[in-house]
C-alpha cells in the first residue's frame, strides 16, 4: 500500500502538482515518502474522495430520474385526456334529427316476429364527396344497384331494409360503383369468398 500510495504521488508531482512538505531539494520518491510519513499524503483519502464523488454522482442520477419518471407522468396524462377526447367529439356528429341518426344499424323486430325492421346508416366520413352508395349482400343477391341509400343532409346514407331473423347477412357498401366499404358498427366480419377482403357480418 505505501508503494502504490508514493508511486502515485511521484505521478502527481511529475505533473506539476505543489509540495506538501518543506524540503524542495529531495528526489520525488524522497518527497512522496516523507509527506506520506508527516501524513500529508494518503491513498486512502484519495479511495475516499473517490468514494464520495462516486456518492455524488449516484445522487444526480436518482435525480435525473425522478425528473424523467415526473416527466413521463405528464406525457401520459396528456395521452389519456387525448384518448378520451373522442366521446366529446362523437356527440357533436349525433345529428339535431335525434339519437337515430347516428352512424351504426339499427334494429327493430316487428310484432309477430316474422320481420325485422333494419336501418344501416353510413356516416359521410367514409364516403366524402361520395355521388351514390348501395348496399350490397345477401339480401339482395349482391346487386349492386338493388337498393340505392339515400343520402341525408349531414351527408350520411342511410336505408331501412324488412329482413328475416334467425340469419346471418353479409353485406358490404358500394361507393359511386368503384369503391367497396364495411360498415364499421357490423355485428361481425368475416372473409369476403373472392378472398381479398372482409365482408360487414349483420345477425338478426
Amino acid at each position: 500500500m505505501l508503494v502504490h500510495a508514493a508511486a502515485k504521488r511521484v505521478r502527481q508531482m511529475g505533473k506539476g502538482a505543489r509540495y506538501l512538505v518543506d524540503s524542495p531539494k529531495n528526489e520525488g520518491i524522497v518527497m512522496a515518502l516523507r509527506e506520506i510519513a508527516a501524513g500529508k499524503f494518503s491513498i486512502e483519502g484519495k479511495e475516499s474522495e473517490n468514494r464520495e464523488e462516486k456518492r455524488r454522482l449516484e445522487m444526480a442520477k436518482s435525480e435525473r430520474g425522478k425528473v424523467t419518471a415526473k416527466k413521463t407522468q405528464t406525457a401520459a396524462r396528456k395521452t389519456t385526456v387525448k384518448k378520451a377526447a373522442p366521446k366529446k367529439t362523437a356527440k357533436k356528429l349525433a345529428s339535431k334529427e335525434g339519437p337515430v341518426k347516428i352512424a351504426g344499424i339499427k334494429k327493430e323486430y316487428l310484432e309477430g316476429g316474422n320481420l325485422c325492421k333494419v336501418t344501416f346508416r353510413l356516416p359521410s366520413i367514409a364516403a366524402p364527396r361520395a355521388k351514390s352508395v348501395c348496399i350490397v349482400g345477401d339480401f339482395n343477391n349482391w346487386n349492386i344497384r338493388g337498393n340505392r341509400m339515400k343520402k341525408l343532409k349531414n351527408g350520411d346514407y342511410c336505408i331501412t331494409l324488412n329482413l328475416e331473423p334467425g340469419r346471418e347477412y353479409q353485406f358490404r357498401y358500394f361507393i359511386d360503383e368503384s369503391k367497396w366499404e364495411n360498415d364499421w358498427n357490423a355485428d361481425k366480419y368475416v372473409q369476403s369468398p373472392l378472398g381479398d377482403s372482409d365482408n360487414s357480418v349483420i345477425v338478426v
